[in-house]
């Protein structure tokens, strides 16, 4: 049973696709704090999450950033 809006999944979503999941090679460290600490944010959120609400989830992200992020 999914437990969060459609709205919330569709920003977690929106931000699991705009990781850049190549950021440690990064020579800016301002780029690479950046999408390191956005990866650290939505960990954390996906961690909280029911199996049906990252299951909705996985089903509105890109299928390399879904695995990326454990949404398997």
């Amino acid at each position: 049973m999914k437990t969060i809006s459609t709205k919330r999944a569709e920003k977690i979503a929106r931000n699991i696709n705009a990781m850049d999941l190549y950021y440690q090679y990064s020579d800016d460290m301002k780029v690479w704090k950046f999408w390191n600490k956005l990866r650290g944010k939505l960990f954390k959120i996906l961690g909280t999450l029911e199996n049906a609400d990252k299951e909705f989830i996985k089903t509105l992200c890109d299928e390399n950033r879904a695995k990326y992020f454990g949404l398997e």
